[in-house]
């Protein structure tokens, strides 16, 4: 059971992240857990992501800031900050959504779970869970009451404990929470300094 002081410090964290930062108008955050805590090479990686199995692994040494990053983004089909460990696999796009999707998502959860939240400047979303290959559940992060009750709700109950985060006409931060719901769930956790220190990135092609 999700602790509720431990939901709303988390939620604050991403309020704090979002408000008035480039992160607000459009990325893809994805993070996978294996069941098994052994952690996926970077070539599995890309060949889940990329279901023509073309792409191109990039290591830390190869740009400096997360700028690099920005500008490859916009010449890729599409393009995604890597970190890995035997606890989980954190994805990150910027204006992207490679990893929130059929049949991405669903292939990323081969032997663990995965967790995507996806948004764009023009309010175009999806929060999304797959389990061993299985998309489970997704719903509109801007309608999320509506999501309640549906099969593959009571699989996600990070979701459920910050539901009322969600209430955007409250002047809640749907964004904040759904990727509130991707760490309660995962243990990962978002920042800037992560997007600036990830240690590689895959860039399709």
């Amino acid at each position: 059971m999700v602790v509720d002081e431990m939901a709303r410090e988390t939620y604050l964290h991403y309020r704090r992240l979002l408000d008035g930062s480039w992160m607000g108008e459009g990325i893809c955050w994805t993070v996978f857990v294996p069941h098994d805590g052994s952690a996926l090479s970077l070539a599995e990686i890309g060949q889940r992501v990329s279901e023509a199995g073309h792409y191109e692994v990039y290591e830390t040494d190869t740009f400096e800031h997360e700028e690099v990053f920005l500008d490859l983004s916009d010449d890729a089909p599409w393009a995604m900050l890597v970190d890995r460990s035997d606890r989980y696999v954190t994805l990150f796009e910027d204006n992207g959504f490679q990893g929130v999707y059929p049949p991405v998502l669903p292939r990323l959860s081969a032997g663990g779970r995965a967790y995507s939240a996806y948004w764009n400047v023009n309010f175009t979303n999806s929060i999304g869970f797959a389990v061993d290959g299985e998309m489970v559940f997704s719903f509109d992060g801007m309608y999320a009451e509506e999501a309640t009750g549906r099969p593959g709700w009571d699989r996600w109950p990070q979701v459920q404990a910050v539901l009322p985060y969600f209430d955007w006409k409250k002047g809640e931060s749907w964004r904040a929470a759904a990727l509130t719901a991707i760490e309660l769930a995962t243990g990962a956790r978002l920042s800037e300094e992560w997007v600036s220190e990830a240690p590689s990135f895959l860039m399709g092609r």
